[in-house]
C-alpha cells in the first residue's frame, strides 16, 4: 500500500472517530465564567480544525488533513482532561 493510501485510509478513520465524538460528547462548562471562556474557544477551535481536516482530505492533502485533525484531537482529550468533556474514542477496526 502506498503512503498516500494508507494515509487516506487512516484519515478516513480518524474523520469518522472525531465525528462521533462530536456528536456523542456530553459538554460539562465550568462554572467559573473565565474558565467557561475558556472552554468554549477551545471546543470552538477544536471545531475548525476539524473543518479544516475535512476540506483538506477532500482536497488529498492528506499531510495537512492529519495535522488538522491531530491538533482537533489534542484539544478535545486536553478539554476531556480538564473535565469539560465527556466521551469515548471508537476506531472500529485497526487496519493493516
Amino acid at each position: 500500500m502506498s503512503f498516500e493510501e494508507d494515509a487516506r485510509k487512516k484519515l478516513e478513520r480518524y474523520i469518522a472517530a472525531t465525528e462521533r465524538v462530536f456528536r456523542t460528547m456530553e459538554v460539562l462548562f465550568p462554572e467559573d465564567a473565565s474558565l467557561r471562556k475558556q472552554a468554549k474557544e477551545n471546543l470552538r477551535l477544536s471545531r475548525i480544525y476539524f473543518e479544516d481536516s475535512k476540506y483538506y482530505f477532500g482536497k488529498q492533502d492528506y499531510i495537512t488533513a492529519l495535522v488538522c485533525i491531530a491538533y482537533c484531537e489534542g484539544i478535545i482529550d486536553a478539554c476531556r482532561n480538564m473535565g469539560w468533556l465527556r466521551y469515548e474514542w471508537t476506531f472500529g477496526a485497526t487496519p493493516n
